[in-house]
């Protein structure tokens, strides 16, 4: 029996050399999110099912990749999004608030993003996280589109979720400025 016990240890394996683990703690050092998990995790996803369970669902971890990741191991957004997360977001937020994205790893705790996070929601969102046009326009008075861009340009619409970049309109958003304007 004492023999069993000393070589039980020796049989548990080793730690997983990518996943960066404090031999001591057991777990990742600070620091480790999200960029240390995102570049082992780009090199091999495989590496983490070692402790995250082959299904990701937590493992002998006890934390699963969707605890974060509203997808799968793969996706941050739910994987419905594909590339149309700029424009499919507003039904998940409705449903479900912004909890789920108002952290350090997503778009910062005040949707502000920065640092290590997404963009600021207000970076699209030019009227408030509720609003992706001036409150002004509320009612979707798009008649005061006009003033604004006198005094502000269109570099706010020009972009990949709004009105495309030469405002050329963007699928499942912005229209093309030359539906109305020739």
């Amino acid at each position: 029996m004492l023999i069993l016990l000393i070589l039980l240890p020796v049989g548990c394996g080793d730690v997983n050399q990518q996943a960066n683990i404090n031999a001591n703690t057991g777990i990742h050092p600070s620091g480790w999110l999200p960029s240390g998990h995102m570049t082992a995790a780009k090199a091999n996803v495989q590496t983490c099912a070692d402790c995250h369970g082959a299904d990701y669902r937590g493992g002998v971890a006890k934390i699963a990749c969707t605890q974060c990741h509203l997808g799968n191991q793969n996706s941050m957004h739910p994987t419905g999004w594909g590339t149309f997360a700029y424009a499919l977001h507003a039904d998940y937020v409705k449903l479900n608030g912004t909890a789920g994205c108002a952290n350090a790893y997503c778009h910062g705790p005040n949707l502000d993003g920065g640092g290590a996070a997404g963009p600021s929601c207000t970076q699209c969102h030019i009227g408030g996280i509720n609003s992706f046009h001036p409150l002004a326009w509320s009612n979707n008075n798009i008649r005061l589109h006009k003033d604004y861009i006198l005094a502000n340009g269109d570099s706010s619409c020009r972009n990949a979720a709004c009105h495309g970049a030469n405002l050329q309109g963007v699928p499942r958003s912005g229209p093309a400025c030359s539906l109305c304007h020739n």
